[in-house]
C-alpha cells in the first residue's frame, strides 16, 4: 500500500516554538512587574504573614497582631 503525499507537519519549527515560549514569558513577567509596583506588600513582624494591599490590616489574621507590628516588604 502506497501512500501519497507526505502528512503535514503539525508542529511548529523550532525557531517559531521558542519565539512564541519567549513572548508568553515576556508577557507573563510584564504583568507580574505591573502587580507588584501597584500594591505594596506588608509583612507581619510576629509571625511572617504577608499581605498586599494598600495598607496592612488592623489584625494580623493568623498571630492577631495590631496593626503597629506590620512592617513594609521589600520585593
Amino acid at each position: 500500500m502506497k501512500i501519497e503525499g507526505q502528512i503535514p507537519e503539525r508542529r511548529p519549527d523550532p525557531e517559531e516554538l521558542e519565539k512564541i515560549r519567549a513572548e508568553q514569558v515576556g508577557e507573563q513577567s510584564r504583568r507580574t512587574g505591573e502587580r507588584r509596583r501597584g500594591i505594596p506588600v506588608w509583612r507581619c513582624k510576629v509571625c511572617g504573614y504577608l499581605c498586599a494591599r494598600d495598607g496592612p490590616p488592623a489584625v494580623c489574621p493568623i498571630c492577631k497582631a495590631d496593626r503597629d507590628r506590620f512592617e513594609p516588604f521589600p520585593l
